[in-house]
């Protein structure tokens, strides 16, 4: 069995080492290969992978600067042969089992899987901060992650039938981040999404994060209203235009007319409101179902 890690990297030189590290100490039944994409660091990020790569622990190459999503989804189209991919953060620290405890939840499957999973969340200094990523099991169905997300992409791993789904349909032209649009391409091919409770990682919480998470209620509120009121750089019925711009082979027909309807909900006000109001997608908690729906209703998500 062969696992490509692939990991983004962008000035990450104050954590990137102790990552990797991490990466390398997995105990797992299989060979781990990590391969690194630089999108663009002008710190010494580049030096420590080479450094590394001298070492013989791992292999790297840059590019322009992509940002993380489609970053990660370079790697993806890049590394061949593996039995199955993991997505990987470049400053956080994984437990030992993170990987063998993921494959173990898809190895039977032999259609497109995925497996996620929680983590807790620390301080730069990787001090807990006695809360984890999920207090909730998220909604893992294709409606819901077409409309939610919610997918943890630093803890994913998925077996090589979906790494050639994406490595067809990987070249969207507008993306919200990589793991939604995997997790999109997973449940539209009809695969399974599997969610583990358990804590896999420590998930670094820091001023230089790319991607984070909030931890205070505070931080949570303010997010809620952004969410609402603010539209995002990519919304969900540009990247929903995206992957129906690559005409992909769909053999449920169902799940490509719903896509078509989210690409399509800013158009009228009809379809705005048949958007916010639909029960296909499901919101974890009364909190995010009326920020979704507020924000759909607003043309903003």
């Amino acid at each position: 069995m062969r696992i490509a890690v692939l990991m983004s990297s962008y000035n990450g030189e104050k954590y990137i080492a102790q990552q990797i590290a991490s990466v390398l100490s997995q105990k797992v039944d299989g060979q781990v290969d990590l391969w690194v994409r630089d999108d663009g660091s002008t710190d010494s990020t580049r030096d420590i992978l080479e450094q590394q790569a001298k070492a013989g622990k791992l292999r790297w190459y840059s590019g322009e600067n992509l940002k993380p999503a489609k970053s990660f989804l370079d790697l993806v189209k890049y590394c061949h042969g593996y039995d199955f991919y993991a997505f990987c953060d470049q400053d956080d620290r994984w437990d030992e089992d993170k990987l063998q405890q993921a494959i173990s939840r898809i190895a039977g499957d032999e259609g497109p899987a995925l497996s996620f999973a929680n983590a807790r969340l620390v301080d730069a200094a990787l001090n807990p901060l006695n809360r984890n990523v999920y207090n909730r099991i998220p909604q893992t169905d294709y409606y819901s992650v077409t409309c939610g997300g919610g997918i943890l992409g630093c803890t994913v791993v998925f077996n090589r039938a979906l790494a050639e789904i994406v490595k067809t349909y990987g070249n969207p032209d507008k993306l919200i981040m990589h793991d939604s649009y995997v997790a999109i391409l997973c449940t539209l091919f009809d695969g399974r999404i599997v969610f583990d409770p358990e804590p896999r990682m420590d998930y670094r919480q820091h001023g230089n994060n790319a991607v984070g998470t909030n931890w205070t209620k505070l931080d949570a509120l303010k997010d809620r209203l952004h969410r609402i009121t603010k539209r995002e750089s990519v919304t969900i019925f540009q990247m929903a235009q995206s992957i129906l711009d690559q005409k992909p082979q769909v053999p449920n027909k169902e799940k490509l007319a719903f896509l078509r309807k989210v690409a399509r909900y800013p158009q009228t006000l009809t379809n705005t409101i048949s958007m916010a109001c639909s029960r296909k997608p499901r919101y974890n908690g009364l909190s995010m179902q009326v920020t979704m729906r507020l924000a759909i209703l607003l043309r903003n998500r």
